[in-house]
Order: C-alpha cells, then sequence, then structure tokens
C-alpha cells in the first residue's frame, strides 16, 4: 500500500511540476544581429553604421527641436530611433547652406552613458545630413545641432531618449 501511496504521490508532483512549466512565461532572448532588419544590426553591433543601410526601416522622431527664428526659416534637428535595431541618430534637415556661412549646419548624436558621439554637416548644396548610429539599449542618447543663417547662429538640443 505504502508503494501505491507514494507512486500516486510522485505522479500528481510531476503533473504539477509540468503545469507550472507550461503556465511559466518563456524568456525572451536579446534579439541577434541575423534578427535586425536587412540582416543589419542590433544595439552596439550598429554604433557606426549607417542608419540608412541598416535601420531606416521602422526609424522614428522620437524628439526633435526647431533651430532658427521665431516664424521664419528652420532647420529641423532631430533624434532618430529604430525600435528593432535599438539604435540612435541624427538628422539636419531644412539647413540650406548660404554661401555666406562659414560652414553648413551641424547635427550630433550623442550617448548619455559614455559620450560616444558622430557629428555629421550639411554639404555645400545640400540642406540636410544624418550621423552613424549608436547602440541605445538600456541608455539613452540626444541629438544636438547648430544652424547659421548667416545673421544669427542658432544652437540646441533635443531632450534624452
Amino acid at each position: 500500500m505504502k508503494i501505491q501511496r507514494f507512486s500516486a504521490v510522485m505522479g500528481a508532483g510531476v503533473l504539477a511540476a509540468g503545469t507550472l512549466a507550461l503556465m511559466a512565461p518563456a524568456a525572451h532572448a536579446a534579439p541577434t544581429a541575423t534578427a535586425a532588419p536587412k540582416g543589419g544590426c542590433w544595439n552596439n553591433g550598429c554604433t557606426g553604421k549607417s542608419p540608412a543601410a541598416y535601420c531606416e526601416g521602422d526609424a522614428r522622431t522620437v524628439k526633435s527641436l526647431r533651430l532658427g527664428p521665431a516664424g521664419g526659416a528652420n532647420a529641423i534637428l532631430q533624434l532618430r530611433y529604430s525600435p528593432s535595431c535599438e539604435a540612435a541618430w541624427a538628422r539636419l534637415s531644412s539647413a540650406s547652406f548660404d554661401a555666406a556661412n562659414a560652414k553648413g549646419g551641424d547635427a550630433k548624436v550623442i550617448r548619455n552613458s559614455d559620450g560616444k558621439k558622430y557629428t555629421c554637416r550639411v554639404p555645400k548644396g545640400k540642406s540636410s545630413c544624418y550621423t552613424k548610429m549608436v547602440g541605445d539599449s538600456g541608455v539613452t542618447s540626444y541629438a544636438w545641432g547648430d544652424y547659421d543663417t548667416s545673421v544669427h547662429y542658432y544652437r540646441g538640443r533635443t531632450g534624452s531618449y
């Protein structure tokens, strides 16, 4: 009798453990480089790479700022972010290069945790540029930019994301 009771108790214990295992939430592994869009990159594997080549597909503007006079022509500074790549970059647009200016507008993306940054400058004859990416998983970054209208010089930074 004792053997049958022990077997029944053990069988119930195994069944209960199996049920708990089925009910437990599955652990999620971090995405890998092969899971990123275009066979591209993920997080720090994106650092230093072009967003257009790897992560533009699901990118969104998470922070933005206008650089320029109120009600006038403004350059637009954006902090862009790709959720699938978990990477961020800066983009400066509507920043027409003026021949009277010493230079075109600049944009930088800066990672808060370690200061890693990339810069772009609007080339002559163009009106926009974007930086290379920084991995942004579990940390935040921001965009900094400047724009010279030849009358005034504007600069600013977005909030962090």
